[in-house]
């Protein structure tokens, strides 16, 4: 799976549900994608979404979060839901950190788990098995770079 190809994924979501802060239905077209790709496919899928979330991971981006500024994980939602937004909206506010969502109304958790329902489905495992681990970590703080020491 390209850059694109994941790109193209993520422009399934129904960004009407996604703005209306109805992030399971917005995440609902992607999930429903997600059920014909390969083993591989889904790894990558985390890998391309892992690196997006990654570069949004900092302080400048954390302080245009508004109420999700508050918390680590509703820092990392927040960043879920640019990403969501799609490619064009994500590189915009990588050079706008302005354009971060301000409330809590604009989450998307859901993207984080919708490739990972999609292989347990394929494999017949749990869940809590996914055995890929990306080659940076989405996880708010995480990018060192972009935060102060």
């Amino acid at each position: 799976m390209t850059r694109d190809d994941f790109w193209t994924l993520i422009d399934s979501i129904d960004r009407k549900s996604l703005d209306a802060g109805n992030e399971d239905a917005a995440i609902e077209p992607l999930q429903k994608m997600m059920g014909s790709l390969s083993e591989p496919d889904l790894e990558a899928f985390e890998e391309h979404l892992s690196q997006c979330l990654h570069v949004l991971d900092g302080q400048v981006f954390a302080d245009e979060s508004g109420e999700s500024s508050d918390s680590d994980d509703a820092f990392l939602y927040a960043r879920c839901y640019v990403v969501a937004k799609g490619r064009a909206h994500h590189e915009a506010a990588l050079k706008n950190p302005k354009l971060m969502p301000k409330t809590l109304d604009h989450w998307c958790e859901s993207l984080l788990y919708a490739h990972r329902a999609a292989w347990s489905d394929l494999t017949g495992k749990d869940q809590s098995e996914w055995p890929f681990e990306a080659s940076v970590s989405y996880e708010s703080g995480s990018n060192e770079n972009l935060w102060p020491h």
